[in-house]
């Protein structure tokens, strides 16, 4: 492109996790090299059985992302 960018496009992915367990361990867009990253949003995560802080997932069949259950 000559003059840069003028649309971008939005593409979306599903991600299944077993009943009651969403947390970060689960999720396939944590890094795990040299600390627990969310490839997603950069967070650095310091307890990865729960969700980020700044997760942006949404979950069919629950209104907010606080899951009651650690993994």
């Amino acid at each position: 492109m000559k003059d840069g960018c003028t649309k971008y496009i939005t593409a979306t992915a599903l991600i299944h996790f077993p009943e009651g367990k969403v947390c970060c361990d689960l999720c396939p867009l944590m890094e795990t090299y040299a600390r627990k990253q969310c490839r997603r949003t950069g967070e650095y995560l310091v307890d990865s059985r729960v969700t980020g802080a700044w997760c942006p997932l949404n979950y069919e069949g629950k209104e907010d992302n606080n899951w009651e259950s650690l993994c």
